[in-house]
């Protein structure tokens, strides 16, 4: 909107300047010298203008509020002038200058450079070549639009708009500052540096004011750095609505405490309005000041700094200002010594007329010296006297006349020169980008007559544009300028320290958040750290914490009680099983060994040396192979044992089994080592698919807990699952024969034996698995020893409760391991068969009988039949025989050292006995059998072991 305003003065004051001699404005103050090369100047003297009749032609204004500032900028270009004319750049050529005050007006701009671009009057001092200026960017840029009539250079020494490097609008706009988008770029690296993510702007309503303070939100954003507020002041100083403006800016700064920063791309004259109206609650912010005020000394009236807060301020890059100090010291403060210059006369003669001394005068002048205002305004003069040094070095200059504008324009893009020992060009957007420098405003008591408002300026710090890097020029100035902002903090959120992490709330800026604390295994080690980072595997934490410890490796280890003891029992367990069966290798013949099952108990031992041996395989710290070859080794070796077991019971338990078609089935199917074959065999299945498909391997299970627990994982719980299942099926039956064996003979009766170990394994591991599976911390961290514990329960059991009392009776009950202890067992059996199932018909007349008989128990016909397991060795005198010699007709039985006779049975079923003083009868008594019906089943002879 406001550009608009500035366009339509430009063409109001193009329109009234046509058919009529472009003169400047009556008595508007100038500095003249004449030259070959004529420099046009415009400065602004006066910060404000007044327009004090609009009948005249043309409106006359009253210009406003001095500035020394810009007086000391237009010495500078005077001794630039000055300096070039007396050395030998550019020969017998001499620069002159015509320099105008603006009165920081864009109508009064447009009026001088409309004088600067008429050629009519053919004198030569109004043969200008290029114009030097203007400071505010809006002005240059009406400026600008209007030198581009003749092709006129224009070089800035203050405006820093980005729009005026569009060579499109202003094809002959050059300046000797950096843009505002560097200077953005360097406040927001401050903001950063200083962790500032709060705060505010107050800009004018201009086009350096809007523009700097866009792009500073800009590229503050990039950083999740935010704008808390941002207030406009009317450009215009005589605005009606600036002073409530400057009311509403103070009552937004009291009501944002947390915003202790502030950014300010006012003008000078604003500040200072703005400054007087501080209130207490208002005051004690920390500024960062524009390159518009940054050394205006003025903006504090008389106020202190201490009042007003600490000002950072960004500047122009400033060099060497020696000579020029030099210049003003030597300075005539006659006002009549320099009737072409009105501008110094107004201000000589203001200060005598205020009784100042010259001393005092000159004092004034050297204090308001700022290096960085007067760099730039010789820069572009240096330019200019460059680029007609390169010019006439190709031609014959004649006194300046035959250079054109244009020429010079053109000139101005090809060179290059040297000032303060560093080189200078124009870049391809007309920008000479030199850099800033960082000012703190430092308060200062000594000396009063030296500072202004006693404040003094110290460069810390510089910008450089290259690497878009503030740096410090010192170390002592870093230490400064950190404890001058060690207090301020200016965040919308205080900081997250470490071990917290920020939770940002919807709708609001980034820098606007709570904190909350890293959860465990997580860590942050920085403040305000957007996410907490994870620790690694081998590594933990506890909330809220900083950093991750070193997590202790823990696993069963061989020093670690537990394991101990498990050890030294699986041990034991392994000598006691190599001791039984050295035992009963020894007395492999004896009744016992044999009733024991002979191959089958070695087969057992074995077995169960396995099942010890895969115990101590879950010590130790656990590799991959460790883990798969004991739960492997396991359940191969405890199926083998168990399935011997069930062999061994189902053999005694056919022998005694009541006849019946399904025992004739089982008789024949039953092929004791090709049934363990198949139980091991198919336990191997199970295990090799485990490990084919998901194999035991180790895990390290870090958990929460300070300690990385090293472990065997079981890969899949299915296949695990079933290798415990058909151990545990086996069992199962093996509890089943025991059952239905115990009426057995007490010599092959081991139904508690085989009852209370399958109980104990199955109740064992139905226990293991809730707790194996429990997440409880303690028992995750033995549940190697958990299963351990169970394996060698199960395998004690075995050993215990089927060894142990065979090895007790072959080693300390000798008597019960005979001939004659089997014979009575087998004896009593047999008796209580007989009684059970034998019908026995007697004739009390004599031994005759034609109806006398009794059917022999299916017991008999398994002793006869050979399916009873024989504890002595074939062919003793404690042997049963069976000779059934032509069949049906006569059977011989033959049992001598059970009955102590011998029964012949012929066809007619006629017993003849031997030895009739030893017979007896099945029951014990003295009574003698007389005869047995004929079994025509018995087809054969067979001989029973």
């Amino acid at each position: 909107m406001y550009s608009s305003k500035i366009w339509f003065r430009f063409f109001v004051v193009l329109g009234s300047l046509v058919g009529r001699d472009s003169i400047p404005v009556s008595d508007s103050m100038e500095a003249v010298k004449d030259g070959d090369i004529m420099l046009g100047g415009l400065f602004p003297i006066h910060q404000c203008s007044v327009i004090v009749n609009t009948s005249s032609s043309p409106v006359q204004h009253v210009c406003e509020k001095f500035t020394l500032s810009r007086v000391i900028q237009v010495l500078k270009m005077i001794e630039t002038v000055e300096s070039i004319n007396n050395s030998s750049m550019l020969n017998n050529l001499t620069i002159g200058y015509k320099i105008l005050d603006t009165c920081s007006d864009a109508t009064i701009a447009l009026q001088h450079t409309s004088f600067f671009i008429d050629r009519r009057s053919g004198s030569r001092s109004s043969m200008f070549h290029a114009v030097i200026g203007e400071y505010h960017s809006e002005i240059s840029m009406a400026v600008g639009r209007l030198l581009t009539i003749e092709y006129m250079p224009q070089i800035s020494y203050g405006s820093t708009a980005g729009v005026l490097k569009d060579k499109n609008r202003f094809p002959t706009f050059r300046r000797t500052v950096p843009e505002d988008d560097h200077q953005a770029k360097a406040i927001a690296q401050i903001l950063r540096y200083h962790n500032w993510t709060w705060f505010g702007i107050i800009s004018t309503d201009g086009d350096y004011g809007r523009n700097s303070a866009d792009l500073l939100e800009k590229y503050a954003k990039y950083q999740n750095i935010y704008v808390a507020y941002r207030t406009v002041l009317p450009d215009i100083l005589n605005n009606k609505i600036l002073e409530s403006k400057l009311n509403e800016s103070i009552q937004i700064i009291e009501s944002t405490p947390k915003v202790q920063v502030i950014v300010s791309f006012a003008k000078p004259q604003h500040m200072s309005l703005l400054f007087e109206k501080l209130t207490p609650n208002a005051s004690g912010r920390f500024w960062i000041a524009g390159d518009s005020w940054a050394t205006s000394f003025e903006v504090l009236n008389n106020r202190t700094l201490k009042e007003v807060g600490a000002i950072l301020g960004i500047t122009f890059l400033s060099g060497n200002s020696s000579n020029f100090k030099s210049f003003l010291k030597n300075l005539d403060l006659n006002p009549a010594s320099h009737p072409n210059n009105t501008i110094l006369q107004h201000f000589l003669r203001q200060n005598i007329n205020q009784s100042k001394s010259p001393e005092e005068i000159r004092e004034t002048l050297l204090k308001s010296v700022c290096p960085h205002s007067m760099f730039s305004v010789g820069l572009a003069v240096q330019a200019v006297a460059s680029a007609v040094k390169g010019i006439c070095s190709n031609k014959t200059c004649l006194g300046g006349l035959n250079i054109q504008p244009s020429e010079l324009d053109e000139a101005l893009n090809k060179t290059m020169f040297t000032m303060d020992n560093e080189t200078y060009r124009f870049g391809e957007s007309g920008d000479m980008e030199t850099g800033y420098d960082v000012i703190l405003w430092e308060e200062t008591n000594r000396n009063p007559k030296e500072f202004i408002n006693n404040v003094t300026l110290k460069y810390v710090a510089r910008y450089i544009i290259e690497k878009e890097d503030v740096t410090f020029l010192t170390q002592s100035y870093i230490s400064q300028v950190d404890y001058i902002t060690s207090h301020v903090t200016s965040r919308c959120s205080p900081s997250c320290l470490p071990g917290f992490k920020r939770v940002f709330f919807d709708g609001k800026p980034t820098c606007c958040f709570k904190c909350e604390q890293c959860p465990p295994n997580t860590f942050s080690n920085k403040t305000d750290a957007d996410e907490c980072e994870a620790c690694s595997e081998t590594h933990w934490s506890p909330l809220n914490a900083t950093l991750c410890t070193l997590r202790k490796n823990v696993f069963l280890s061989w020093n670690d009680h537990y394991c101990i003891t498990l050890l030294v029992f699986a041990s034991l367990g392994l000598l006691l099983t190599l001791i039984v069966m050295l035992v009963f290798l020894v007395n492999w013949t004896t009744p016992v060994v044999v009733a024991a099952g002979g191959p089958i108990s070695i087969l057992i031992l074995l077995s169960l040396l396995g099942t010890f041996t895969s115990s101590v395989l879950f010590g130790g710290r656990p590799t991959d192979i460790q883990c798969q070859t004991g739960q492997v080794l396991f359940g191969l070796s405890f199926t083998l044992c168990v399935s011997c077991i069930l062999v061994k019971y189902f053999k005694i338990l056919l022998a005694f089994k009541p006849n019946s078609a399904v025992k004739r089935v089982l008789k024949k199917m039953f092929l004791p080592y090709w049934i363990i074959g198949i139980c091991v065999v198919f336990q191997g299945i199970i295990c090799g698919l485990w490990l084919w498909k998901s194999p035991p391997l180790v895990f390290e299970n870090g958990g929460t807990r300070s300690e990385l627990l090293i472990q065997c994982a079981e890969g899949s719980f299915l296949f695990f699952g079933l290798m415990l299942s058909l151990i545990g099926l086996l069992a199962l039956v093996c509890f089943g024969f025991a059952f239905l064996g115990r009426n057995l003979p007490e010599c092959y009766n081991e139904e508690k034996c085989i009852s209370f170990s399958m109980l104990i394994y199955i109740i064992s591991w139905v226990v293991f698995g809730p707790i194996y599976m429990s997440s409880t911390a303690s028992v995750i961290k033995y549940k190697p020893a958990v299963q351990m514990v169970v394996m060698l329960i199960s395998a004690y059991g075995i050993l215990f409760c089927h060894f142990m009392p065979k090895s007790y009776i072959i080693l300390f009950k000798r008597k019960h391991n005979t001939k004659d202890a089997f014979n009575r067992g087998i004896r009593e059996f047999t008796k209580r068969l007989f009684r059970r199932s034998f019908k026995v018909n007697q004739n009390m007349s004599g031994h005759e009988s034609t109806d006398s008989s009794f059917t022999i128990d299916s017991g008999i016909e398994n002793i006869l039949n050979g399916t009873l397991a024989n504890p002595f060795s074939t062919g003793t005198t404690s042997s049963f025989h069976l000779s059934v010699e032509n069949l049906p007709q006569e059977v011989h039985v033959s049992a001598d050292s059970v009955y102590g006779s011998s029964l012949t049975f012929d066809s007619s079923a006629k017993m003849n006995v031997e030895n009739l003083k030893n017979y007896q009868t099945l029951s014990g008594s003295p009574k003698p059998i007389t005869c047995i019906r004929n079994r025509p089943e018995l087809k054969r002879t067979s001989s029973v072991p």
